[in-house]
């Protein structure tokens, strides 16, 4: 749940005496809700927060409600180029804080991404360049095979839980056959380490889903090949694809045949689960809880085989 701020007028003859008067703006946004996923922690508050506050170049004071510790403390490189304040837990306030301008929430055009139409001074690629300033990224572009000595780098973001790509050892096996270095991980733990690691490669291959969102930290340039489940191709486009494109990664996606989809041997081909416009009318819980919550998925090595040379031919003709 996220708190609701309430924003009311008072005359000035009865407005209460500020006890601490500041001289700069203040925005006020919460770290509830899904925060805690990267992808929410990206989409639902870092970008907006980018763009709301970037404007100030650090002379603004971020008033939080619903603090979380561990997220503030999980992004605080981040924080601290935004802001050059100590961050306000207004849940501990007992004081009248006065402003002379305050932006209560925060701007949000796109999933994962900035309109340019919107906000022309801004864009998702000032963002990425901001997070390999933060991070101190070392590459900030993927320049082809030009080194023949280092074999371009794949990596594959391993799920434990839902979606897992359940032959992932044997497309890692495929990838190299194909020519990539190829490391296999499962995201999370300190964010700068994630980010530099992540940083380091040339093509990223996941299943949807929020280790998705670490292509932020990818050089422009880069490859990212979402394997799309049955059923989530919309949400595929909508969170991963079109932000991809406007970061000025190259895009490619392997579509899960019925056959490549755990579901078939939960529930059988003939089964209504197959039949997606039955599934979208029973409403999001009920798709959620089949498509993202139930699926796993196997992809035939032969298909993906062609994924895989077209990103290695992307990468060398950069």
């Amino acid at each position: 749940m996220i708190k609701n701020i309430n924003i009311t007028y008072q005359n000035p003859n009865t407005t209460p005496t500020c006890t601490r008067r500041f001289t700069d703006p203040a925005v006020v946004f919460s770290t509830g809700g899904y925060l805690g996923n990267p992808f929410h922690d990206f989409t639902d508050v870092l970008v907006p927060l980018y763009l709301t506050s970037r404007q100030f170049n650090t002379t603004v004071i971020f008033l939080v409600v619903d603090m979380n510790p561990w997220w503030i403390s999980k992004y605080k490189p981040i924080l601290n180029m935004l802001s050059k304040y100590e961050i306000i837990d207004m849940a501990n306030q007992n004081e009248v804080l006065c402003f002379p301008r305050i932006i209560a929430g925060l701007k949000s055009h796109k999933v994962l991404s900035i309109d340019k139409s919107i906000s022309p001074n801004y864009s998702i690629t000032h963002f990425t360049k901001f997070l390999k300033t933060t991070y101190e990224l070392e590459r900030g572009f993927v320049g082809g095979c030009k080194n023949k000595s280092r074999r371009p780098r794949l990596l594959i973001i391993s799920r434990q839980r839902t979606r897992r790509l359940r032959n992932e050892y044997e497309v890692a096996e495929l990838a190299r056959s194909v020519g990539f270095n190829v490391s296999m991980r499962e995201m999370g733990g300190d964010v700068s380490s994630v980010a530099r690691f992540v940083n380091d490669f040339d093509v990223m291959v996941a299943v949807h889903g929020a280790g998705m969102t670490n292509m932020v930290f990818l050089p422009e340039n880069a490859i990212v090949v979402q394997i799309v489940p049955f059923g989530v191709e919309f949400n595929a486009k909508d969170c991963f694809e079109n932000s991809s494109r406007d970061m000025n990664l190259r895009y490619l996606e392997y579509k899960v045949e019925v056959r490549e989809s755990s579901l078939v041997e939960k529930y059988g081909v003939g089964s209504e689960v197959f039949d997606l416009q039955s599934l979208y009318n029973k409403g999001w819980n009920v798709y959620r809880s089949i498509y993202l919550d139930e699926q796993d998925v196997s992809v035939d090595l032969f298909r993906f085989s062609s994924t895989l040379l077209e990103a290695m031919e992307l990468v060398c003709n950069s």
